[in-house]
């Protein structure tokens, strides 16, 4: 009787864990759709990667961060120490290096502080219409960047070998977990099938 019942809790903890085991396994593989026994398998997340995507595109859209959310920081963002470089390397390159290296006599009249002077205005335009030139910038990246698109491409040239390694290195013990709960299963399953026959 006791053979019987190890024997019986035994067996049902090894279905239990190979069944979890080789369904874990399914997520991915096989890779490619085979034909075993006229039935055709395929890993689950290999056979619908393409709308797995989608819904993650829409979850990511919709749920955690859309383009509008990218767009609405932009207006805060500051950018007067960058500003302030740029007009400088444009008027030094265009004013500076080329029109005075062109026109050497243009130097009697373009002084030091008149190129200061056309840095500073330059930069209070910049300043000035700031907001108009974010706004311009921002409804054209509404409209033309589809973020969920970009996000299914990601995702869909996303190699599923390099997809799976990354899965089972961030749950690894949470897959482990789970065999391990099949084979505890799977030995109650076994205890009770023997518990009944001791009365059929």
């Amino acid at each position: 009787m006791l053979l019987k019942a190890s024997l019986m809790i035994m067996i049902g903890a090894l279905i239990g864990w190979i069944t979890n085991y080789f369904a874990i396994k399914m997520l991915f593989r096989p890779l490619k759709e085979t034909n075993i026994l006229g039935f055709k398998i395929q890993g689950l997340i290999p056979k619908r990667k393409m709308e797995m995507a989608e819904n993650i595109a829409d979850i990511i859209q919709d749920e955690l961060i859309s383009m509008k959310d990218i767009t609405a920081n932009i207006g805060d963002i500051e950018l007067g120490e960058e500003i302030d470089l740029i007009v400088d390397r444009i008027v030094e390159d265009k004013l500076e290096k080329e029109i005075l290296a062109k026109i050497p006599m243009a130097s009697l009249f373009i002084t030091d502080s008149m190129i200061l002077k056309i840095k500073g205005h330059i930069k209070d335009a910049i300043d000035e219409n700031k907001d108009e030139f974010f706004t311009v910038v921002i409804k054209k990246m509404e409209d033309s960047v589809d973020m969920k698109n970009i996000i299914i491409e990601k995702i869909g040239n996303f190699e599923l070998d390099e997809l799976e390694k990354m899965v089972y290195k961030i749950a690894n013990n949470e897959l482990k977990h789970i065999e391990v709960i099949g084979a505890i299963l799977g030995a109650v399953i076994g205890g009770i099938q023997f518990a009944i026959s001791l009365y059929v």
